[in-house]
């Protein structure tokens, strides 16, 4: 084309291209605040010319394509940061109510245990028979129970409310992955073989994968013909092309009241991996944060529970029998496997809370030998096995498990701590059932009469005693009889040096139970007399020393009576003993490790949301600089093209003028 119709013709494509190039900035200056939307360029290039007279003569322009700013590198890390944004603040907002709650200084958990003993078993222990104080003494029992059970059922709100919040997130995912995969069949439909690309829907997608990340971590792969497929961060697909993959909330295998991760299909479980976006927060919190803490609250009740019990055990009421239990806590938890075969009966129960550790443990059967596994650190456990008709007793870290009809292949998850403090429980209601006084009274003398009469000349004594849990190296057995039946202990010989010789017999009684010899000016002689109810088991130990003896002197050991608050004040010593971790912490040491531990992790992930919050904005200011609508260049693009569509018309005008005036020349 040449001549006038060149020029009318070139001019048309301009027109048709400026306007063209108007409409692209117009749909961009419309969409600067649509979230999502990625800047479009026009692209113009121009018209393959025609060989004329020797001459090649240009045919004008052409849109050639409509174009998004697109970097798939930063989109990429919109994606990642989003996701890992979106995991720490989650973490985050969760952690900081359980921080609240167990560091809170007003009637918290380290003020309920001291007031127990500071209020109540030292009061007993200063007036072993005054009743109202043996009254405080259950009350702040009482109320220590009830601190622990809200405290727990605090923790246990909070795991109900994981559960839900994973069953809302997988809601918003299956209905994110099921959207993308309608737009993937879209794009695929609408991109054909020109390369012209929807880039609307494109920028839409691309919204919905921000909007998956935010609730869990992704990988997308792109696919054929502008379609890509989504994984979670552990390689698990949600979708595939035109196909997306729902998931659904289902039950732990082992524990029915723990919500895990599946596919909607398979049921196939794959919480384990999951990162980043609300479930990875959530599972992380879980994991690492509440379990620990419901286990280690627990553990600290179950140590209360049993040494004040055993305690309880070692003394006499006011009615001169042994104590019954002050404190119940939770029961271990013995959890089988939904896949397990056969009807294997199992329970379990703590046999020593110093042992205990803050974790959960998985119990596996393979026909022949059990392992135990600590879940926390993913070590075997060390085991011990014995095999009783058709029970077998298993025991390892502090607790014991008894099962029978086991099948090879069964596996058990067991919680030793977890419910220890959510059911621990105050069940001594009568005051006159405090055992505050000690089993035994020492005194110089012979009883006689029912009174203690003291004709010693010697300067030997008796200790007062205390329990021990073995009779002890070169210890005296006193054997026939149990605590705490009344005891004479009369020495045979005399001396300031050497050895003197003693037997012990009941008073009134010639029948000689045990006997033995005392180095005179050594640290003593240790006699034993043994408990009989387990618990507490065990040994009521006191020591005779001294450096001059006379034959005949003697010593009684007699039931403590009311006025006693030997076993009261062993256990208010109970408050700082160092009883749990392996003796290494006490019950408020304990609890102040479980306070540290939770504020440090939320600290710690307060630090993490501003950081990853930070680097989140980066990423998605990175992006926006490629991506986002810069209302300068378009207004720039305004002018730039008006001023072409206005050219270009001109071009047609003169090409129409110089028309008209060849029609008016013929």
């Amino acid at each position: 084309m040449s001549g006038i119709s060149g020029l009318v013709g070139n001019a048309l494509t301009g027109l048709q291209a400026a306007q063209q190039a108007l409409q692209v900035t117009g749909n961009n200056i419309a969409n600067v605040n649509t979230p999502g939307y990625s800047q479009e360029t026009a692209v113009q290039t121009t018209q393959p010319p025609s060989l004329l007279g020797g001459l090649y003569l240009g045919n004008g322009t052409q849109i050639e394509a409509v174009t998004r700013s697109y970097n798939s590198y930063l989109q990429s890390q919109v994606w990642s940061t989003t996701a890992t944004a979106s995991g720490a603040n989650t973490l985050s907002t969760q952690l900081q109510p359980i921080v609240n709650l167990l560091a809170g200084t007003s009637a918290g958990m380290s003020t309920a245990i001291n007031q127990f003993f500071a209020s109540g078993v030292a009061q007993v222990a200063a007036n072993p028979a005054d009743m109202p104080s043996r009254q405080s003494m259950l009350s702040q029992a009482q109320s220590l129970a009830q601190t622990f059970q809200s405290s727990a059922q605090q923790l246990q709100d909070a795991a109900n409310g994981v559960n839900q919040q994973i069953g809302q997130s997988i809601t918003s995912i299956n209905s994110l992955t099921q959207q993308i995969a309608q737009l993937n069949v879209k794009i695929n439909t609408l991109s054909d073989g020109s390369g012209a690309t929807p880039n609307a829907l494109l920028d839409q997608r691309d919204q919905l994968i921000t909007q998956l990340s935010s609730q869990v971590g992704v990988t997308v792969l792109q696919q054929g013909n502008n379609q890509v497929s989504v994984f979670t961060g552990n390689g698990q697909v949600l979708v595939a092309g035109n196909q997306s993959y729902d998931l659904k909330a289902v039950s732990n295998p082992y524990d029915p009241s723990q919500t895990e991760v599946a596919y909607a299909s398979t049921g196939a479980i794959i919480s384990q991996g999951l990162q980043g976006g609300t479930i990875g927060g959530l599972l992380q919190f879980r994991s690492q944060v509440l379990q620990p803490a419901q286990n280690a609250l627990g553990r600290i009740a179950d140590g209360l529970a049993q040494q004040i019990n055993q305690q309880q055990a070692q003394g006499l009421d006011l009615n001169g029998q042994f104590g019954a239990p002050l404190f119940q806590a939770g029961p271990v938890q013995v959890l089988a496997n939904a896949a397990n075969a056969g009807s294997a009966v199992i329970s379990g129960s703590v046999i020593d809370a110093n042992q205990l550790t803050a974790a959960d443990y998985k119990l596996a059967y393979d026909g022949t030998n059990w392992t135990a596994t600590n879940l926390s650190t993913g070590q075997a456990a060390t085991l011990t096995a014995t095999t009783s008709g058709s029970v077998t007793t298993l025991a390892f870290d502090g607790v014991q498990v008894k099962v029978s009809g086991a099948q090879a292949g069964n596996s058990f998850e067991v919680l030793p701590t977890r419910y220890g403090a959510l059911n621990f429980q105050s069940v001594l209601n009568n005051p006159s059932g405090i055992a505050a006084a000690s089993p035994y009274a020492s005194s110089a003398g012979q009883l006689q009469s029912g009174s203690i009469v003291n004709t010693n000349l010697g300067n030997l004594t008796l200790s007062a005693g205390q329990y021990s849990a073995t009779s002890g190296a070169g210890s005296v057995l006193v054997g026939g009889v149990a605590v705490p039946t009344a005891l004479q202990v009369t020495l045979t010989s005399g001396g300031t040096s050497g050895s003197v010789g003693f037997q012990v017999t009941q008073p009134g009684s010639t029948t000689v139970l045990a006997s033995g010899s005392l180095t005179l000016g050594s640290s003593g002689t240790t006699l034993a007399i043994p408990y009989v109810s387990t618990p507490p088991g065990g040994y009521w130990t006191v020591n005779l020393s001294g450096n001059t003896a006379v034959s005949g002197d003697a010593f009684t050991l007699s039931a403590a009576g009311p006025g006693n608050g030997g076993n009261a004040q062993a256990m208010f010593a109970l408050q700082t003993a160092k009883t749990l971790e392996g003796g290494t912490a006490s019950f408020e040491g304990a609890y102040s490790q479980l306070v540290s531990q939770v504020a440090t992790q939320g600290n710690q992930a307060q630090s993490a949301l501003s950081a990853a919050s930070a680097v989140a904005q980066q990423a998605t200011a990175s992006q926006q600089a490629v991506s986002g609508v810069n209302l300068d260049q378009e207004a720039t693009n305004l002018i730039k093209y008006q001023q072409a569509y206005q050219a270009a018309a001109k071009a047609i005008q003169v090409g129409n003028s110089l028309f008209q005036s060849l029609i008016q020349a013929l």
